[in-house]
């Protein structure tokens, strides 16, 4: 019989992982794999572990070809593309990696919404190319934040994360959500209600099909010429279709986005328009939050393995079956 340390017991589906990291899931039995080798193979005995990200997830079809699996752990917070239907009828336990990218998210969210409003991407290209001279002339002035409305589509942890420093910016602070909080900010329970009243509309909600393309054409009309959207939460919270036309109309003044829809394509249409700034889905990318990510990811698969509760789990492991 082979031995625990040559026995794989965790698929790594996931390829951000920090190397060192990836090294010690290696050391627990862990083994490197393409989502596309894994669906064009057969069955595979034995793995009790996926490991994945909100990105790759684990459709119903990956999830079948692991009968033994007992847990997904994904690094970062997302599970919408983790089939949850098929998890939960198996027993599969999903853990994630709250809390850590909450302060860089909402970084990167400003960031964002000031070089959109600054221009500064433009600016740039301009001040490169020599152009300084001729600078005045081709580029309108830029836009302030101070006095602004802001209307941020979920006041989670991240959401209240932009809240607070939109408010420090001077900006006025709504929200919308499926429910009013204990918060000084305005709450608005009509979504296009607030985005007619918004000069940006910033998106923090979580993705899945509650939520999906909640951001339509009546909502970015309402935001309207001069008004900015910013998603730094879920491509599919937003009709992308919808967000292509009215960007191309000026129906819709601007978009500065770090998701898509269909993560990594993005159309030719929306890439090739001057009034968007797009980021590749780069929230939590920052050294130090991937690191505790990573770490966190694996305190949930060493205490799987020994039995313990996971630190932070999403859906419970049904029944503790492994061998120690």
């Amino acid at each position: 019989m082979a031995s625990k340390q040559n026995t794989v017991r965790i698929v790594i589906l996931t390829a951000v992982l920090p190397a060192s990291v990836v090294a010690t899931l290696e050391g627990m039995g862990g083994k490197r794999m393409a989502v596309e080798d894994v669906l064009a193979g057969g069955s595979i005995a034995g793995i009790e572990v996926l490991v994945t990200d909100p990105g790759v997830g684990a459709s119903a079809d990956v999830l079948v070809k692991f009968p033994d699996l007992r847990l997904v752990a994904c690094y970062g917070i997302g599970i919408d593309a983790i089939h949850l239907p098929t998890a939960k009828a198996r027993g599969i336990g999903i853990c994630n990696t709250p809390g850590l990218l909450t302060e860089d998210v909402a970084d990167l969210a400003m960031a964002l919404m000031l070089a959109s409003a600054r221009d500064i991407v433009r600016q740039n290209e301009y001040v490169r190319e020599g152009q300084w001279k001729t600078f005045a002339a081709k580029v309108p002035l830029s836009r302030s934040l101070k006095d602004k409305a802001i209307g941020i589509v979920g006041l989670g942890n991240i959401g209240a994360a932009i809240a607070e420093r939109a408010a420090a910016f001077r900006m006025r602070v709504s929200y919308h959500g499926p429910r009013q909080k204990p918060v000084s900010y305005r709450y608005m329970p009509d979504l296009a209600a607030m985005a007619a009243e918004s000069d940006f509309l910033v998106i923090a909600s979580r993705g899945g099909e509650e939520t999906r393309n909640i951001v339509n054409r009546q909502v970015l009309e309402a935001l309207g010429p001069d008004g900015t959207l910013v998603n730094v939460a879920r491509g599919s919270i937003v009709d992308e279709t919808a967000l292509i036309d009215v960007l191309e109309t000026g129906k819709l003044g601007f978009a500065a986005l770090d998701v898509f829809a269909s993560e990594p394509n993005v159309p030719e249409r929306l890439r090739g328009l001057s009034n968007v700034i797009m980021t590749p889905h780069q929230g939590s990318a920052t050294t130090d939050t991937r690191l505790a990510m990573a770490l966190l990811l694996v305190e949930n698969v060493e205490a799987y393995f020994s039995g313990a509760p996971l630190p932070t789990p999403v859906v419970p492991v049904a029944i503790w079956a492994f061998e120690l």
